[in-house]
């Protein structure tokens, strides 16, 4: 569990007093055959057979990226990037698993000996903000120290995350802290790019190369250079336009459509996804050599149910931005009383709009009420239209199920007191079921019975 610098969840916090943290990580050695031994740290480590992997294996029967490994608090991360024929934790297969203890990882057919480390302080730094992202948990503060690293450097960095973690936020912030902040910073959603124009939209073009093209247009390569292309949801680019960016962005020039002769470029690339690019690059709708061209420095935003201590910071921000700061005090109490278990599916963009709400209606609290559930089942439906369009139906399904447990369980908690005996017979459930859901989603600890 993250450690908490405040006095309970939604306790008073002085956002100006700097507190030196650190986190401690599960580190660990994988060893192979021939002898090589990788330490793996807190950096995310890729395995699998293209040779821009960290550990990369002659194996045929491993996909180009077939695992990650990171070491976190629980222990050695172990995740599998969509690979065709798996990973194999000692006899199990697995998906996910944090690894505490030596064992095996078979891959293809290459086996790979883990053996754990003891903990490792890692150093998380003072910052308890970046741009607009504020945080003061562990977590949080461990991404505000890498992303003050890399802003000054030339690092193409990749931002991934939920929806909702706040991923624009922190690429906007990553360039206002850069050399290039008075140079220009443009967008590109590559999610509503029109196939037909995407090539002009990147790239540019002449004057009559086109139906349509009725005057010469830069692209957004060209309108970023001096400064910033922002990629976002980077997974959703189209497959026939990868190589040509790769290109583009490796020779630092682009041809516009059209075009005999080539333009230099000066442009950083940050780009943002909530895909699983592992499983996109195994499928083969996503080029593993641009991914690791971009993905020079990779930064995962946690969810906001993983750091529910960052509550009270959030809260201080948006009354702040709302020209309410007086109000915090009374949003963190009505908070604490109204979603104590709240999971928080829509993450920070979820709670500031309930922030918003709550500070703009405190002095009704029937209205509050009545605006905040219309505006959740607005934001589930739309969350669902959203993911189930876009993510892989196992992973969709998986959040979905995900979510009606949390609602299902923290109902059921609150009708039955917390009688974990009432709540099984509600539930038609044995008690050591009803405990196991409660543990597995954090929902409080229910009363004797």
């Amino acid at each position: 569990m993250w450690s908490c610098v405040h006095r309970g969840m939604f306790g008073p916090m002085d956002p100006t007093v700097a507190r030196p943290m650190q986190l401690f990580v599960r580190a660990g050695t994988l060893q192979l055959a021939d002898g090589r031994a990788f330490e793996v740290g807190p950096d995310p480590i890729v395995i699998g057979r293209d040779a821009s992997c960290a550990i990369v294996l002659d194996d045929k029967e491993v996909s180009a990226v077939h695992a990650e490994v990171c070491a976190v608090t629980e222990g050695v991360r172990l995740r599998d990037l969509g690979s065709t024929n798996g990973v194999v934790v000692g006899v199990v297969r697995v998906r996910e698993a944090s690894l505490i203890g030596a064992t095996t990882i078979t891959l293809g057919q290459t086996t790979l000996s883990f053996v754990p480390k003891a903990k490792q302080r890692l150093e998380v730094g003072f910052s308890s903000g970046f741009g607009a992202l504020v945080g003061v948990s562990p977590r949080m503060r461990r991404v505000f120290q890498i992303l003050e690293r890399v802003a000054p450097t030339e690092l193409s960095v990749l931002v991934t995350g939920e929806t909702g973690t706040g991923k624009e936020l922190a690429v906007r912030a990553l360039h206002d802290a850069s050399h290039r902040h008075d140079q220009p910073f443009i967008v590109v959603d590559c999610g509503s790019i029109p196939p037909s124009l995407a090539e002009s939209i990147l790239f540019g073009h002449e004057k009559g190369s086109f139906t349509g093209a009725t005057e010469r247009r830069k692209g957004a390569l060209l309108e970023a250079s001096g400064g910033t292309l922002f990629l976002d949801e980077l997974g959703e680019l189209p497959v026939d336009l990868q190589p040509k960016l790769l290109r583009a962005l490796s020779e630092g020039q682009v041809r516009r459509v059209g075009a005999s002769t080539l333009e230099k470029i000066d442009v950083r690339v940050v780009a943002a996804t909530r895909r699983d690019l592992g499983a996109e690059m195994n499928s083969g709708r996503f080029r593993s050599d641009l991914f690791f061209r971009i993905a020079q420095v990779r930064v995962e935003l946690p969810a906001l149910r993983e750091r529910l201590e960052d509550i009270p910071a959030v809260v201080d921000k948006v009354c702040q931005r709302l020209g309410k700061p007086d109000s915090a005090a009374t949003v963190n109490a009505w908070l604490q009383a109204h979603m104590p278990q709240r999971h928080w599916p829509g993450n920070v963009r979820e709670l500031v709009n309930v922030v918003s709400v709550v500070a703009a209606l405190a002095d009704d609290p029937g209205a509050i009420e009545d605006v905040l559930t219309l505006t959740q089942e607005d934001n589930s439906t739309a969350s669902f239209a959203r993911e189930g369009s876009t993510t892989p139906y196992g992973q969709a399904r998986l959040h979905a199920l995900r979510d009606f447990e949390v609602a299902y369980f923290s109902e059921l908690l609150r009708a039955s007191n917390g009688n974990v005996s009432e709540m099984a017979r509600r539930a038609g459930m044995e008690r050591h079921h009803v405990r196991a859901f409660l543990k597995k989603h954090g929902l409080g600890k229910p009363a004797a019975g």
